[in-house]
C-alpha cells in the first residue's frame, strides 16, 4: 500500500509537470479530458484525476506511462522523484 507522503509528492510532480507544459494544475476536468485523448486503455473518470491532483491516489503504471509520455517527463520520475 502506498503511503500518503509517497500520494502527495506524486500529487506535486504531477502538478510541476502539468505547470512546465502550460496545463492548468487545478483542473481535474481538463486533466482528464487531455489524458483520455492519448490514452487507448480504459478511459480515466474527473474523479479519477481529481484524486492524482489531491494526492489521495497514484495512478496504475500503464497510465503512469502515458502520463509521463505525454507532460515529457521521466516515468520513474513522476512516480518515485528524482535521486537526492
Amino acid at each position: 500500500m502506498k503511503s500518503s507522503q509517497e500520494r502527495l509528492e506524486f500529487s506535486e510532480r504531477l502538478q510541476q509537470a502539468l505547470r512546465n507544459s502550460d496545463y492548468s494544475p487545478n483542473s481535474p476536468t481538463q486533466l482528464a479530458r487531455e489524458f483520455n485523448l492519448r490514452f487507448g486503455g480504459h478511459p480515466v473518470t474527473v474523479h479519477a484525476a481529481r484524486k492524482w491532483l489531491q494526492g489521495e491516489s497514484i495512478p496504475t503504471q500503464e497510465k503512469l506511462r502515458a502520463l509521463a509520455q505525454w507532460l515529457e517527463v521521466p516515468a520513474e520520475w513522476l512516480r518515485f522523484g528524482g535521486v537526492d
